[in-house]
């Protein structure tokens, strides 16, 4: 029965990587839909659902350097290989290289995932490397860690920063960050957390975060320590008016709602929009929700205070989502800006005067962030940097640019784990 499982186990692996790698599907989207119609994915406990989801994303993380390395130890090169085989040879290396699962069960189960054929070239292959564990090991050490016009670009931009980033990218188990209502010192207890700093508390190791304690009651939500620092800058009060804008799934929402804004999220994605009710309802908490486009809607009236978590390539999450690698790429980046840029200038028409603007992406490309706004700057003269203070950023002050904003990179916090990747301006609009 073990073996059967162990089986299911990989297959459902093997299946999400070939849907992130040839559909650009995301991990999270993936197992949603598996965990709807895949019956032997509903019958796998707790512990295999979390090896299955742990082995996908293990093999995601070193995929670049995986590939790179099995080109070396192959008579003809990887691409000539179908899918599936080279699917089921990427299995077999993280569980022999990272997961220090016994070889044996590896290279077995991984034979399994492949067509007669092929069984006999994948045994071979996945055998010889465990045999020269050495040698492989120095393949992937000298092969790029993460794709080539990622790699390039941020070698360029974080010259200095590069190695520090992929450490952190690189951890298999990157710790978890949830906001709570209150009391955040009994929850830390409770849930075996550390308590960081704004009441920000961090969980290590592995668990279905729906089954701990006061999900369902509604006393908390995960949200990441970076995610959290734009509604912060807001200095929000009790009673506050705020426009939450691309609000989906609702992170920032429920943190505003909950320390008591009167807040209108608006989003143009029906399914996004669909979680963040379901969250809302969870928390016990309200909102005023717009499901529409946002460069398409005409407001009613002007704000004070608006957050803009624009979206985009989402490359600070990596350490969390390292799928995000294989479904963006460089032209997206691109286009990703000209949207920014027209929810930026938006955003500005309906803010009023003296009022504030938090442009926000979770994002490692300065296209994205510093030079966005520089261009923004230059083009809105009623727009003025509004500088983000030292007193503001308890414990990552090193995250403060020159020019005020803040420029977060995933080592940053690297003592307690990291944490995403994000550029985050606060602009106010002057006369």
């Amino acid at each position: 029965m073990g073996q059967i499982k162990g089986t299911e186990t990989r297959k459902i692996a093997a299946y999400i990587l070939e849907e992130v790698i040839r559909r650009s599907n995301s991990v999270d989207v993936i197992l949603e839909r598996i965990s709807r119609i895949n019956k032997n994915y509903s019958q796998l406990n707790r512990r295999d659902r979390a090896f299955c989801r742990m082995l996908a994303t293990s093999t995601l993380r070193y995929l670049t350097q995986i590939d790179y390395a099995l080109d070396k130890f192959l008579d003809k090169p990887l691409s000539n290989l179908p899918e599936k085989v080279k699917i089921a040879l990427r299995l077999g290396v993280v569980q022999i290289i990272f997961l220090e699962t016994p070889n044996y069960a590896s290279v077995n189960m991984s034979v399994n995932l492949v067509s007669k054929n092929w069984r006999s070239l994948t045994n071979a292959i996945l055998r010889r490397i465990t045999r020269e564990k050495s040698i492989f090991l120095k393949h992937l050490n000298d092969g790029p860690k993460i794709p080539i016009w990622l790699e390039k670009r941020w070698k360029k931009n974080w010259k200095e920063e590069y190695e520090e980033i992929i450490k952190i990218h690189q951890n298999l188990k990157p710790p978890i960050d949830i906001s709570v209502k209150s009391n955040a010192k009994y929850w830390a207890k409770e849930l075996n957390a550390k308590l960081l700093q704004n009441d920000v508390l961090r969980i290590y190791g592995e668990g279905r975060i729906n089954k701990l304690s006061g999900f369902q009651l509604g006393e908390w939500w995960v949200q990441d320590f970076s995610s959290q620092i734009p509604v912060r800058l807001l200095n929000v009060r009790s009673g506050e008016n705020i426009l939450d804008l691309c609000s989906a799934p609702g992170g920032k929402t429920v943190q505003l709602a909950s320390l008591g804004a009167k807040v209108t999220s608006v989003d143009k994605s029906v399914s996004r929009f669909q979680r963040l009710k379901s969250n809302l309802k969870r928390l016990k908490l309200t909102s005023e929700l717009i499901n529409e486009d946002i460069l398409k809607y005409k407001f009613n009236k002007n704000w004070s205070k608006i957050l803009l978590d624009a979206p985009c390539s989402s490359t600070g999450t990596l350490r969390r989502n390292p799928d995000i690698m294989y479904n963006k790429n460089e032209k997206e980046v691109l286009l990703l800006t000209s949207i920014q840029e027209k929810l930026l200038d938006k955003s500005w028409s309906i803010l009023n005067q003296n009022g504030f603007l938090i442009y926000c992406t979770c994002s490692l490309e300065k296209e994205e962030g510093e030079d966005q706004i520089e261009k923004f700057l230059k083009k809105h003269k009623d727009a003025r940097l509004d500088k983000i203070l030292e007193s503001e950023m308890d414990g990552i002050e090193e995250s403060i640019s020159k020019k005020g904003w803040l420029r977060i990179l995933p080592h940053h916090y690297k003592d307690k784990g990291g944490t995403d990747g994000f550029f985050i301006a606060r602009l106010k609009k002057v006369s």
